[in-house]
């Protein structure tokens, strides 16, 4: 058997002005793709478990394309990619198709790039290969990509701990088809509903009953694979929403279809169950309550510039707000993207004392002019950073957007020993796990910027309404 394989993965804020060129994505093809691209991503459980199936695989890689979230992706950049694709595919005699998709992509004019790359696979494979895709939880489903997608396989926790395994039950979905021990077939629901992650960890309800409730359906005769789609709220897109979606057997579409259903109704009876998983306050609030906490240390999460949200990484405003207090000690805030900074840190050196005009304040855009000293200069990965010591606090400034700093290992290297300071600030959302095991207080500061958590406050143009929570009073069923 001869499986074509691929990944092309964008999560889209559309409300960042910054837009996705070319040089701000990773794109290999062909032998490297599964050499160099596959590491930690659904590509790799995609892979392994085509290679260790029982029958002889052999792999045909296409296509990669991945970068942090960002803003709307150039459609010439978009149309590179799925040419590449396309170009790989064609000619070629394959048994059957797995491909790694984020599924909340948005390119310009093209607000349904998932769906335009899966009929345009289709097109090309015909009617009878098979096409199963691994999706990230914050997928947005469309009418197009179910029509011409097989299986799908989705994330189940949040944070995202099994992208791997993700792609292995895709790939089982595929084989199964290949094997003749499935006729694959799909079932879905759209929710009117916008959510963001920060309200939706999987650790916490109710997501943790939902989604054991997916695992339950699991075992339902017909039924192979169920998952919940929680969107993308900051993308502007006519497809938003929440969304049930069940692969299962075709003899089975009486049972996939109340399964489905079912699984929509659950979800929508919970909706006003969800709120944010970790202690939430507006800014000066939040820095209050890390300032009388005692256990130490406290790890705060600058919400509105989520850089793993696609946000620009250099809102000021939370760092303004520290400057001007004296009870948080000497807190450390990371990650500010902002090249030309970085820039004059490394050309001042080592120990040097600089000024800088740093990032922007919201919602005037003014940088924050901030004096201090260069405590070192360095690179990890193909990113620069320059961690500065400040009058009243510590800065980590990077020459483009980064999510280094999720891991704590990155301030091990500073020298900054995280469990001896009071505050620690992140560019982040919920928190990754290797912060949850540092932080003895975890708190959200609702802030300003490109991921802001106030959904209400964003400026929706072409999403469907009524839509939960913007429209609060409206009713829906299955």
């Amino acid at each position: 058997m001869r499986v074509a394989v691929g990944a092309i993965s964008h999560e889209t804020n559309t409300f960042t002005e910054r837009h996705t060129s070319i040089e701000d994505v990773e794109l290999v093809n062909s032998d490297e793709l599964l050499t160099s691209f596959n590491g930690g991503r659904s590509l790799e459980g995609i892979t392994a478990a085509l290679e260790r199936a029982d029958e002889d695989v052999s792999l045909h890689p296409t296509v990669g394309m991945a970068s942090i979230p960002s803003g709307t992706v150039e459609f010439d950049v978009f149309d590179r990619v799925l040419t590449e694709l396309l170009d790989s595919l064609e000619g070629e005699s394959l048994d059957g198709v797995c491909l790694d998709l984020h599924g909340s992509m948005y390119v310009e004019g093209l607000p349904d790039p998932e769906g335009e790359i899966l009929t345009a696979v289709r097109d090309v494979v015909g009617p009878d290969v098979p096409i199963t895709v691994a999706l990230d939880m914050h997928a947005t489903i469309t009418e197009t990509m179910v029509e011409h997608a097989d299986g799908v396989a989705g994330y189940r926790t949040a944070p995202h701990t099994d992208v791997v395994e993700t792609g292995t039950r895709a790939a089982e979905l595929l084989l199964s088809q290949l094997r003749g021990e499935a006729d694959l077939e799909l079932g879905w629901v759209r929710l009117p509903m916008l959510l963001a992650g920060e309200r939706s960890e999987t650790e916490a309800e109710p997501m943790r009953t939902l989604i054991e409730l997916l695992e339950r359906a699991d075992e339902i005769e017909g039924v192979y694979d169920a998952n919940y789609f929680l969107g993308f709220p900051w993308a502007d897109s006519p497809h938003a929403g929440c969304h049930a979606l069940v692969t299962g057997d075709a003899n089975a579409s009486e049972t996939i279809d109340e399964t489905v259903r079912s699984l929509a109704t659950e979800f929508w009876n919970r909706r006003r169950a969800f709120d944010f998983t970790t202690e939430a306050y507006r800014l000066e609030e939040a820095l209050d309550e890390a300032a009388t906490t005692e256990d130490r240390p406290v790890v705060v999460a600058d919400t509105g510039d989520i850089p793993g949200a696609g946000a620009s990484q250099d809102v000021t405003n939370l760092l303004e707000a520290i400057l001007e207090r004296e009870d948080l000690g000497s807190p450390v805030v990371a990650v500010f993207t902002d090249s030309k900074s970085q820039r004059d840190c490394v050309a001042a050196g080592e120990g040097a004392t600089v000024t800088l005009s740093l990032g922007r304040s919201v919602p005037n855009g003014d940088p924050l002019v901030v004096s201090g000293t260069v405590e070192a200069v360095f690179e990890t990965g193909d990113v620069g950073l320059a961690h500065v010591t400040l009058d009243g606090a510590e800065i980590l400034v990077s020459s483009e957007r980064t999510n280094v700093h999720r891991d704590p290992s990155l301030f091990e290297r500073l020298d900054i020993e995280v469990d001896e300071r009071d505050v620690i600030v992140l560019k982040s959302g919920y928190l990754s796990p290797a912060w949850k095991e540092v932080a003895a207080r975890r708190l959200f500061a609702l802030t300003p910027g490109d991921t802001n958590q106030l959904l209400s406050t964003l400026p929706y143009e072409r999403i469907p309404r009524p839509i939960d929570p913007l429209d609060e009073t409206m009713e829906w069923s299955v």
